[in-house]
């Protein structure tokens, strides 16, 4: 496997990890604080529910390990304590969202959870076995990274179930951005993207692939016909960016899979592929856009910059939410 590889997994775990922004962003140069023995003593209770020692270890252990320290360096005594005590409060609000998300039904689904897991794969070039594989060489349980996404799929549903309604992302509040930040949008030489994904089955048979390339030839033809793209992924695409359009944003000229860097090449702007497959399954791209190294203009960046925005605006609300949930529950720390 190759670095950049490598570096994206690591990236994606220690994103599923932090369940919130801005989490232990000093003690990169930590090594994890392994016990001989861990006395299994409750060190915080959280409604009904309780925390306990070998809970909080294993949390800090995993949040150290996949920081990827590589030192030697122990952290003294204050550092410990207030390492300890901030990986304890996001085990407590990650005990109250899940005792939220139960009481209103909100849950991942395996599908979901399969879904997001060859996402990740698909975007290192890698199959989900290799994943895996490259999970168990940095250390990490592969059920502990499911864990972690599953948290962060709760989490999006929770955002868009309490918050979404609340956020509305004006012309203006874009406009603004572009003008306040112009070389944000100068880029290298490359493409963005849309596309629409139809799922393989798990057992794939030369004839479920030839029937799922089928499918996807009539939702071209559709397309042609005058459905715009982002309707069709809305309405076919199997895979997460089917909310925002199939919108995929932009790719570095050769960051690519080879199969998809092939498909680009042969498209001029605004054309659509015709159905390849990858080891995600079947897609249909769009070419939204070839970039050089000049700023691009505001009309092809607008929907990244109203993403960015909203992001931005639903994470504040959401903190401000947690707060609240906070506030109405019974919350005890016997560190």
């Amino acid at each position: 496997m190759n670095g950049s590889k490598k570096s994206l997994i690591k990236k994606s775990t220690l994103m599923m990890a932090v369940f919130f922004t801005g989490t232990i962003s000093g003690f990169s140069g930590l090594t994890s604080p392994v016990s001989a023995e861990i006395i299994d003593s409750v060190v915080a209770s959280v409604n009904e529910e309780i925390i306990t020692q070998s809970e909080l270890q294993e949390a800090m252990e995993l949040l150290m390990h996949q920081m990827g320290s590589d030192q030697k360096q122990m952290p003294g005594k204050w550092e410990l304590d207030a390492f300890k005590r901030r990986v304890l409060e996001e085990l407590i609000d990650k005990k109250l969202i899940e005792d939220y998300a139960r009481k209103m039904g909100i849950e991942a689904t395996g599908e979901e959870l399969d879904r997001a897991l060859q996402d990740v794969a698909a975007r290192a070039h890698i199959s989900v076995e290799e994943l895996k594989d490259a999970l168990q060489k940095d250390g990490i349980r592969f059920e502990e990274y499911q864990d972690q996404i599953r948290d962060q799929i709760v989490k999006a549903k929770m955002i868009h179930r309490e918050i979404r309604t609340q956020i509305d992302i004006k012309e203006e509040d874009i406009e603004g951005y572009y003008l306040d930040h112009p070389e944000e949008f100068r880029t290298k030489p490359g493409v963005v993207l849309r596309h629409i994904l139809l799922l393989l089955p798990k057992s794939q048979t030369p004839e479920s692939i030839v029937a799922t390339k089928e499918e996807a030839k009539k939702i071209r033809n559709e397309i042609i016909a005058g459905l715009p793209f982002e309707e069709a992924a809305k309405r076919y695409s199997k895979e997460a960016t089917a909310a925002r359009g199939g919108w995929l944003g932009f790719f570095k000229k050769g960051s690519l899979s080879p199969e998809m860097e092939a498909t680009v090449e042969t498209l001029k702007e605004g054309e659509v592929s015709q159905p390849v497959q990858s080891q995600l399954g079947v897609h249909l791209i769009k070419l939204e856009e070839k970039t050089t190294n000049n700023i691009r203009p505001l009309d092809k960046v607008r929907e990244p910059i109203r993403e960015k925005l909203y992001e931005e605006a639903a994470e504040r609300q959401f903190e401000e939410w947690r707060k609240k949930l906070r506030k109405s529950a019974y919350i005890e720390v016997l560190l």
